[in-house]
């Protein structure tokens, strides 16, 4: 399986579309929120998206759980969970879902650990100047810079 991860776009569509461009070969693409996009627009993307603290007027759910060919992922955006402060809740929500991976954003840092067997992971923002984002295949992280 190829995961594209996103998060914190804050309405650079530019940015967007260069990396979905790029990634034709991607199996699913998922958001980890602050897209601050018209989602009816980009719904032919199939991009599978959380709701973030900058998601105004959006119905999207905070929090998803997915299984994604046997992979059972936790995507959220983070601020509900506070993940500034540390990662504690979120590491309590992933132990209670039996999740393998946990996708968050909010923080606009990359970030990668493995806890108790669980992959955290926060592909950083498309949105800012770093430009970054991740792919995940075959258990394996990459992060790139656009």
């Amino acid at each position: 399986m190829k995961l594209l991860i996103t998060s914190d776009i804050h309405g650079d569509d530019v940015s967007l579309l260069e990396v979905i461009k790029i990634h034709k070969d991607i199996d699913y693409h998922v958001n980890a929120g602050d897209m601050c996009l018209d989602p009816v627009k980009w719904e032919r993307h199939h991009i599978v998206s959380v709701k973030g603290n900058n998601d105004f007027g959006s119905d999207l759910p905070y929090m998803r759980i997915l299984d994604l060919d046997g992979t059972r992922v936790l995507l959220t955006h983070g601020h509900i969970e506070h993940v500034k402060f540390g990662l504690d809740r979120l590491k309590s929500k992933a132990k209670a879902n039996n999740v393998h991976l946990v996708i968050f954003g909010h923080t606009h840092e990359r970030y990668m650990m493995v806890d108790e067997g669980i992959l955290f992971l926060n592909p950083g923002s498309l949105g800012d100047y770093h430009k970054s984002y991740a792919i995940y295949e075959n258990q394996q992280v990459a992060f790139y810079n656009l």
